[in-house]
């Protein structure tokens, strides 16, 4: 019975972060995330984004 609705708890925890992760709203986000290693090392000083 327990280990049921552990089951059924982890699956619902799993379908909202897939959801999360997918959705149109982070989108731009994740995008720009996946781009950093690709960035030239110029490029990221004169935005801002140096490192400290």
């Amino acid at each position: 019975m327990i280990s049921g609705i552990i089951t059924a708890v982890l699956m619902i925890a799993f379908l909202c972060i897939t959801y999360w992760a997918y959705s149109a709203r982070n989108r731009h986000r994740f995008d720009d995330a996946a781009q950093m290693p690709l960035r030239d090392e110029d490029t990221a000083v004169q935005a801002g984004e140096g490192r400290a």
